[in-house]
C-alpha cells in the first residue's frame, strides 16, 4: 500500500469521527473510529462487514429476547 499521502481516497460513509474511506489504487479500506484507523484490502473489510451484520442481528434477537421477557415479567405481577 502506497502512503496515505499518495492514496486517492474516497468517503464510501460516515462523517467525521466515524467513517469509512477507499482508496481504489491500493483496494484497501480504511475504518476510522475516534483515533482508531484500520486499514483493511477489500476482502478483509468485507468479511468484517458481514460478521458485523451478523453480530447486529445477533445483538438485536438478544434486546428482543429481554424486553419480551421484562415484559412478561411484569405482566405476571398485575393483580
Amino acid at each position: 500500500m502506497k502512503t496515505a499521502n499518495n492514496c486517492k481516497r474516497v468517503v464510501l460513509a460516515g462523517g467525521e469521527g466515524c467513517r469509512v474511506l477507499y482508496c481504489e489504487e491500493c483496494n484497501v479500506a480504511e475504518v476510522e473510529v475516534g483515533a482508531l484507523s484500520l486499514r483493511l484490502e477489500a476482502h478483509a473489510f468485507n468479511s468484517l462487514a458481514e460478521m458485523m451484520q451478523e453480530a447486529a442481528a445477533r445483538l438485536a434477537i438478544h434486546y428482543a429476547n429481554n424486553s419480551h421477557s421484562q415484559f412478561t415479567a411484569s405482566v405476571k405481577n398485575v393483580h
